[in-house]
């Protein structure tokens, strides 16, 4: 496949919206220009664009551009596309349900495993919006357990980046990295001691469609401590049941 960009000013112009984030869901041009290297007049002519054809807005108090809702139309039509959406759905909602801890569906994303779905259980008050999320694959049982699957050329490219230390735990040596993932495809799962968050704990496993594709994972996550051998086991056991429902239906 040609990877090879053929209209760099689209790629310019795309680039300044990848810039928005959660942490930063408003900036200015001179921030934009900066994030990118690129000059004023050029970020603001792009940032004035998309502001006339709605893709952007401007904040009166702020003076600073945020993503519109036309993005979130397009993000909702996207989702909807998605012939898997529904029964993800279902599946994490019950999971959440048996376990009492909260579980989520993440896809592929570039280096990253993007959130698209979360069960909550009840005793979960405080729900946060995880769709579009993202975190890295190589220290989250979620992303770990799709890495493990991608090809090896992806996950050495992927290896050779400077790897963030988020905690203690987080493993940053790439070989070490790279026979963890080997195991994880042995096994067929994946675990996050403290890797990516402190006092937090999870287990993840792929999930595949019929043809044997990898479409994402499923994992669940909570309290160190209430994550023993045993407990992780039994999640084990729900969550292969879970992706192998999954694969079944889509």
């Amino acid at each position: 496949m040609d990877t090879e960009v053929k209209v760099k000013s689209l790629k310019k112009a795309l680039d300044i919206l990848d810039c928005f984030t959660l942490d930063k869901p408003e900036l200015g041009i001179t921030e934009l220009s900066s994030l990118l290297s690129l000059n004023k007049s050029n970020v603001h002519n792009i940032v004035s664009t998309f502001e006339i054809c709605g893709y952007l807005e401007q904040n009166p108090e702020s003076g600073k551009y945020r993503l519109s809702l036309k993005i979130l139309q397009l993000a909702h039509i996207a989702s909807r596309n998605m012939s898997f959406q529904s029964i993800v759905h279902k599946a994490v909602k019950e999971l959440a349900e048996e376990f009492d801890e909260i579980v989520y569906f993440g896809i592929p994303d570039g280096d990253n495993v993007m959130y698209m779905d979360a069960g909550f259980p009840d005793t979960v008050y405080n729900v946060r919006w995880v769709q579009g999320m993202t975190a890295p694959l190589v220290c989250t049982s979620i992303g770990k357990a799709i890495l493990a699957y991608m090809p090896d050329a992806f996950i050495r490219r992927i290896l050779q980046n400077p790897l963030e230390k988020f905690t203690e735990y987080t493993i940053t040596d790439p070989e070490k990295i790279y026979e963890q993932l080997k195991s994880i495809k042995k096994l067929g799962y994946s675990e996050d001691h403290m890797e990516h968050e402190y006092g937090i704990q999870c287990v993840g496993v792929p999930v595949f469609n019929i043809n044997g594709k990898l479409i994402g994972a499923l994992s669940t996550t909570g309290p160190s401590l209430r994550f023993t051998d045993e407990k992780m086991q039994e999640f084990v056991a729900a969550l292969r049941k879970k992706a192998a429902e999954i694969r079944d239906r889509i």
